[in-house]
């Protein structure tokens, strides 16, 4: 008796499926980031205060930018980031980190705003991760 096992095929069938599963998920993945970005927006915004300030300038929730970051002919998409917009980015460490009078005295009490976003985000981000696993592995 002669038994005769092939594994060119299979593993063909594996590196196919692998390559297609890579293409989707390049196609996929901008749309993924700009997703969790907006997520993560969605609760910074949540948890600044308000301005009760009248006039015309920015409050620091109404200038939030999302970036999509990394070179995608070398890379591929590596991130995404949410921070102060022009008018306002300068303010983002002084609100979350908060600031002290030269006596020592709390002078901003420290918001950390940043990390209570991504707590708050970060179900809804697992989210969205596991419904492109979902269509990837379909």
């Amino acid at each position: 008796m002669k038994v005769d096992f092939t594994y060119e095929r299979p593993l063909n069938e594996i590196v196919t499926e692998v390559l297609r599963m890579e293409t989707i998920m390049e196609s996929e993945q901008a749309e993924l980031m700009k997703d969790i970005g907006k997520e993560i927006k969605k609760e910074v915004q949540k948890i600044l205060p308000k301005s009760d300030e009248p006039g015309n300038r920015k409050h620091m929730r109404d200038d939030i930018k999302v970036t999509i970051s990394g070179k995608k002919e070398k890379t591929g998409i590596t991130g995404v980031t949410v921070h102060g917009g022009k008018e306002t980015a300068f303010k983002w460490h002084l609100l979350d980190d908060g600031t002290r009078n030269p006596d020592g005295s709390v002078h901003t009490k420290a918001l950390h705003f940043t990390s209570k976003a991504m707590e708050a985000a970060t179900p809804r981000i697992e989210q969205l991760i596991n419904d492109l696993e979902r269509k990837i592995t379909k």
